[in-house]
């Protein structure tokens, strides 16, 4: 029995004694969004989370989407960044940008392109990119001092190169039927601001108008009551009419109604 006991002993120690860890296999390597192994997935998704990779990505989407929207309106357009774009905070996750629409109709001066911010694809909020832009072009400036109602022609405008930012409605080409509405100094830029249609039918004139309904056109001598140069409405009177009729002015004397 005693001998027993001293070999039990031994047997009970080994059965209190504690067991080995358990050794796990190594984790498998993560995909990046592309499915690459580890190493080169990692460093796409470490450096698309870093605050200057996503401020380049907003830059990039802001500016393509903002010459984008530019080469729509005609013309040439420099822009650039007004200052660097403010990286938002977000979950961690794969972050991109979606550009949304501009600050302004057109990209000239200091505006912004707004920006959707996606995180794992899913749409997480809002962010804004600012920008600086500059029209690239020919304008028409003023060839010396013109008085008003002075009309328009070649020998009294001057092409100039002009980058920057122009005055609303500037003029690149000479308008049909427009004399200036006031006096304008040397060198001044054009705008439709200072035209007006010249006058081709005057209060009291008589005017043909034309009535066109499908396949009948009926013409009709009328009164002018107001002022109207080519393409403006105009108020006429009818022999016996009640209300004046509201017309386009056609040609001299001339109008079509609406």
């Amino acid at each position: 029995m005693r001998a027993l006991a001293l070999l039990l002993v031994p047997a009970a120690l080994v059965a209190q004694a504690p067991a080995a860890p358990a050794v796990r296999p190594p984790a498998a390597p993560p995909a990046d969004l592309a499915g690459e192994e580890r190493t080169g997935g990692e460093r796409l998704i470490e450096a698309a989370q870093t605050p200057g990779f996503a401020a380049e990505r907003m830059a990039d989407v802001a500016l393509a989407f903002a010459n984008s929207e530019a080469s729509k309106l005609g013309g040439e357009y420099a822009i650039k960044l007004a200052q660097p774009p403010r990286v938002p905070r977000t979950l961690p996750g794969i972050l991109s940008f979606e550009a949304s629409h501009l600050s302004k109709m057109e990209p000239l001066g200091r505006f912004f392109v707004v920006l959707t911010i996606k995180v794992n694809g899913e749409s997480v909020g809002m962010t804004r990119v600012d920008l600086d832009g500059s029209w690239v072009g020919t304008v028409l400036r003023a060839r010396g001092g013109l008085v008003r109602q002075t009309v328009l022609t070649a020998d009294k405008v001057e092409p100039s190169p002009f980058t920057g930012v122009p005055p609303p409605g500037f003029l690149t080409s000479i308008p049909e039927g427009q004399r200036l509405m006031r006096a304008v100094a040397s060198g001044k830029i054009l705008t439709r601001g200072d035209l007006e249609a010249i006058p081709l039918v005057q209060p009291g004139d008589k005017v043909r108008l034309t009535m066109t309904r499908e396949a009948l056109t009926i013409s009709l001598d009328t009164t002018a009551l107001s002022r109207a140069g080519l393409g403006d409405r105009i108020r006429l009177e009818t022999p016996g009419g009640r209300k004046p009729l509201t017309a386009i002015v056609t040609g001299a004397g001339e109008a079509r109604l609406l």
